[in-house]
């Protein structure tokens, strides 16, 4: 059984797409939007989901989804005030954290990663020796660096990594289960997008 809650982090600009990404569909999915189709993989596998969005405007677009929608404490300042938003608003002790403009994210890797052991370290996948800092597990537990990063100006959740304990997944693993990381796809561009 999973305990986890699962964060989904929309409340980016979209400026190089051009459109809200969460509002786009893949082609042929059954789900509809990235947004819908991340809610409907992560409900089942987590005791809550959150989504958390820049502003209370934006919220407005989203009642519709059946899980709470929350806008960022301080809006526009970046990924790491999502994160730190969302762990607030949940209750479970980890959360599944991933960014809506991933909508490849497969089923088995969401479950391989919430059946590892959960501690007080982050537990974050390398693809190509690159942290993916926003499709990873969070305990609660680091919310008092977030807050001591984010008093710091810092924006990007990778910041955490050289404060906080980290466990990485090797790239091996995840391919073990996604052999062609589509899980870690991310589509910031039209030309991106087209390309799914």
């Amino acid at each position: 059984m999973f305990l986890a809650a699962g964060i989904i982090l929309a409340g980016g600009r979209s400026t190089r797409m051009g459109r809200d990404k969460a509002l786009l569909s893949l082609p042929n999915d059954q789900h509809g939007t990235f947004v819908e189709r991340l809610v409907a993989l992560l409900a089942p596998r987590c005791q809550e989901v959150v989504l958390v969005v820049s502003d209370t405007t934006q919220a407005a677009l989203y009642t519709r989804l059946g899980v709470p929608v929350v806008a960022d404490e301080t809006p526009n300042v970046g990924p790491l005030m999502g994160l730190y938003t969302g762990l607030r608003a949940t209750q479970a002790t980890h959360a599944l954290i991933t960014a809506v403009d991933m909508p490849c994210v497969q089923s088995t890797i969401v479950d391989f990663l919430l059946t590892q052991a959960l501690d007080d370290h982050l537990l974050i996948p390398l693809v190509g020796g690159i942290p993916q800092v926003l499709f990873a597990v969070y305990p609660r537990s680091i919310l008092p660096y977030i807050a001591e990063r984010l008093q710091a100006g810092r924006r990007d959740p990778r910041s955490l990594l050289s404060v906080a304990p980290v466990r990485y997944i090797d790239e091996a693993q995840l391919r073990a289960i996604d052999p062609h990381l589509r899980s870690f796809v991310n589509v910031n561009t039209p030309e991106e997008y087209h390309n799914l």
